[in-house]
C-alpha cells in the first residue's frame, strides 16, 4: 500500500502545515535553496486525498541543468574514455567551459515551465514542477499549492533562454 494515501500520514501533514501557517511542509530530509525546494502537501488524486511529494525549482535552474548536460555530452564525445566529469583533467574542464560558452553563444538551450506527475512511487504522488520565478520562496510554494489544489495552475508555454549573450538585434 502506498503510505501517501494513509489517513494518519495525511492528517500529520495537514497538522504540521497548519502549525507552520502554510498549506505545505518542507521536506527536511532534502537540501533547500533559493532555486529549489522539496515539500509535501495534501490534495486530491483521482478523487482521493493524497500526499503530494513535490520538488519545485526555477526555470533558470532547469536551463543550467540542460546546458551542463549538453556540454558534458559533448565533452564525452570529444573524450570517449572520460567516464565522468569528476575525473576530468584541467584541460578537459577548460574545454568543457568552452563548450558551455559556445552553447550559450549559439543560444541552443531554451526551457519552458512544466509539471511532471508520477503515481508509481512508494509515497503519495511525486510531482516535479519547474516555474519561471526568480527564486523559490514560501509565498511561491503557497501560491503553487493553492493553484494546484484549485485546479487553476496555468503554466507559461513560452520558451525562455538564460544565455548571457543576447541575440543580435535585441
Amino acid at each position: 500500500m502506498n503510505i501517501g494515501y494513509n489517513p494518519e500520514n495525511i492528517s500529520q501533514i495537514k497538522q504540521a502545515a497548519a502549525h507552520a501557517g502554510f498549506s505545505f511542509v518542507l521536506n527536511d530530509q532534502q537540501e533547500q535553496d533559493e532555486q529549489s525546494a522539496y515539500f509535501y502537501f495534501v490534495g486530491k488524486n483521482d478523487g482521493k486525498e493524497v500526499i503530494f511529494d513535490t520538488f519545485l525549482y526555477t526555470l533558470r535552474a532547469e536551463y543550467e541543468l540542460q546546458l551542463y548536460e549538453l556540454a558534458e555530452s559533448r565533452l564525452q564525445e570529444k573524450f570517449p574514455n572520460l567516464k565522468n566529469v569528476e575525473e576530468a583533467t584541467e584541460d578537459q574542464l577548460n574545454y568543457l567551459d568552452m563548450i558551455v560558452d559556445e552553447i550559450e553563444e549559439a543560444d541552443e538551450i531554451s526551457v519552458v515551465e512544466f509539471i511532471n506527475v508520477d503515481e508509481a512511487v512508494e509515497f503519495g504522488v511525486a510531482i516535479d514542477v519547474c516555474l519561471h520565478v526568480d527564486e523559490i520562496t514560501p509565498a511561491i510554494i503557497e501560491k503553487f499549492v493553492t493553484d494546484f489544489n484549485a485546479d487553476k495552475l496555468e503554466l507559461d508555454e513560452e520558451e525562455y533562454s538564460f544565455s548571457p549573450f543576447p541575440e543580435k538585434g535585441e
